[in-house]
């Protein structure tokens, strides 16, 4: 399974690639919204994850802009929202979760295992 990460963080995610990558995962990073949507046209992941410090709104749109794009592909973002925020704020896009700002290799666990489950 593709997974495109958008991030201007990549030393956050570099202690959990091996994570994924050991869960069959092919990690892809941009490290810009507009290099994210470029790798989005060329090869649609089944899962894009936002970690670009977005406002809420800003957010809403990227995840409008992806689907736009192709409505298949799912999508989860680093937020400092709570859930119940996140949810309140991107409510009928379909995330598929939110991550915590300072994510654990615990929480990108249950991201894939989320992930799984909708490929199962």
């Amino acid at each position: 399974m593709d997974i495109l990460i958008v991030t201007s963080r990549p030393e956050h995610w570099a202690p959990v690639l091996p994570v994924m990558e050991g869960r069959g995962a092919s990690v892809r990073q941009a490290g810009s919204l507009e290099q994210g949507m470029e790798l989005v046209r060329q090869q649609a992941p089944a899962l894009a994850v936002l970690d670009l410090g977005l406002e809420p709104e800003e957010l809403r749109k990227a995840v409008i802009d992806i689907l736009m794009v192709n409505a298949m592909i799912h999508t989860a973002a680093v937020s400092p929202m709570t859930a119940a925020e996140f949810h309140d704020k991107m409510e009928g896009l379909g995330m598929l979760m939110s991550l915590p700002v300072d994510f654990s290799v615990q929480d990108v666990e249950k991201m894939m295992t989320a992930l799984e489950g909708l490929a199962g």
